[in-house]
């Protein structure tokens, strides 16, 4: 997928029939079957107290599971076919993207003279956290998308990043059609099918145009409505992995080192990849690691698990190696961690510097920074909201649960490296909106 501006002036076109759009929806025309003819469900953050369809039609209610963070409402259309809807609340990110109004969770003491070097491979650090630890007060949340599904349509609504109008809409990896105003609706789809749908949004910052990604695998309904459960649960627990890497063997050092160019860096020699089946705790192939898993069932008390590490710091002066040591992790933190009903979240808030460019507790190579907020629902949705500087390679994976009771991580975004001197604030930041889902 392209850019926003790349992308504008295309069309999806589909072989069994024509399409038109209007109003943000796109409907099919032409010869079609009466259950094709069904229109899609109305969504609008705003109103989540009546339901009805896009002809204006209401929604008969079945159930409402009224969960805080991710509320189920299960209805009837009135051609009698069932309809599911979801909407997904969040409480409001903090005033400051740069998260220092720390609040539950917090690791770490973010003092200058504490942020040392190490000279011994640190042990994966692990923090836990409660239920109890986790609650606040919900009366914040506000709907930041909703979903909803019949036999044959599907319809989305997301909250608009940044004032933007314009989104791209993609299905199943094809480009389908720009929408304004967060609203989304197909129809004409098959009846207990998978679809993937993908929203590319373009976002202003500064003087660039940047994209924010929002993917939803929804599947559509059965039409005698057996397909219809009260919620889809991600069975056990669901788990979101931060990692930054130099992708090359090598770098330059000499920015560090007086300017001599017979120094360089040792990198990660690896490109974007899935975390291994024992991720956290896999060997290093990074600069940082942080990590975070909701236990959805919370047997023993540990709602949230949070895990951070760092991969070992090598410079070279003509190909030998002359200091080995390890970043300190007293910046890479925890914070805001919040749980209520099926949604949970928790901010990673990084700032690492490499050991081998200070001199008494000053760096003078810059950082590796970035502040996400990390959303988690139970149906299968990770969202990360925040921004990074632009070095090195990021990149941000989700596990989920697979119907057939093991694990899949799917990939969230994959951000490249810029440039070194993105590290001491060159290159400004980069928003970072993305989420996906199972």
């Amino acid at each position: 997928m392209g850019s926003y501006k790349q992308n504008r002036f295309r069309k999806w076109t589909a072989t069994s029939a024509a399409l038109v759009t209007i109003g943000g929806c796109l409907l099919s025309v032409g010869p079609a079957k009466a259950s094709e003819s069904e229109p899609g469900i109305l969504l609008d953050l705003k109103q989540t107290t009546r339901f009805m369809d896009l002809d204006k039609n209401k929604i008969d209610i079945i159930s409402d599971d009224g969960d805080e963070g991710e509320r189920t409402v299960l209805g009837q259309t009135k051609q009698n076919y069932p309809v599911k809807i979801v909407i997904q609340k969040a409480p409001p990110l903090s005033p400051s993207a740069s998260g220092e109004d720390a609040t539950k969770g917090s690791q770490g003491n973010p003092k200058l003279g504490e942020d040392r070097q190490l000279s011994t491979a640190p042990a994966v650090e692990i923090e836990t956290l409660s239920e109890a630890e986790l609650k606040f007060d919900t009366s914040t949340m506000k709907p930041v998308s909703a979903w909803a599904v019949t036999p044959t349509t599907a319809s989305l609504a997301w909250e608009v990043p940044n004032q933007a109008t314009r989104s791209e809409i993609y299905v199943n990896g094809k480009f389908s059609q720009n929408v304004t105003r967060g609203k989304f609706s197909t129809n004409g789809l098959a009846p207990s099918t998978e679809y993937t749908f993908t929203v590319v949004t373009p976002v202003t910052v500064g003087d660039s145009e940047e994209e924010s990604r929002k993917t939803f695998t929804l599947r559509t309904l059965s039409p005698n409505g057996h397909a219809i459960t009260t919620k889809t649960y991600q069975t056990y627990g669901t788990a979101f992995q931060y990692k930054t890497f130099i992708p090359p063997a090598r770098v330059d050092a000499s920015m560090c080192n007086y300017a001599d160019s017979s120094y360089t860096f040792g990198g990660d020699n690896r490109g974007f990849r899935s975390p291994p089946i024992n991720a956290p705790f896999d060997a290093p192939d990074y600069r940082t690691m942080m990590w975070a898993n909701v236990n959805w069932q919370n047997p023993d008390g540990e709602k949230l698990v949070l895990a951070k590490n760092v991969g070992q710091s090598v410079t070279y002066k003509n190909n030998q190696v002359v200091a080995t040591s390890y970043a300190s992790t007293s910046n890479m933190l925890f914070q805001e961690g919040q749980s209520a009903g099926s949604y949970a979240q928790v901010r990673f808030k990084h700032d690492a510097s490499n050991p081998h460019c200070k001199l008494w507790d000053i760096n003078y190579g810059g950082s590796i920074s970035y502040s996400v907020m990390v959303r988690f629902y139970r149906s299968g949705l990770v969202e990360v909201v925040g921004n990074r500087q632009q070095a090195p390679a990021h990149e941000g994976w989700a596990r989920f649960n697979t119907t057939a009771g093991t694990e899949q991580w799917l990939n969230v975004f994959q951000l490249g490296n810029t440039g070194f001197h993105c590290l001491i604030g060159l290159c400004g930041t980069q928003t970072i909106n993305y989420a996906r889902s199972y």
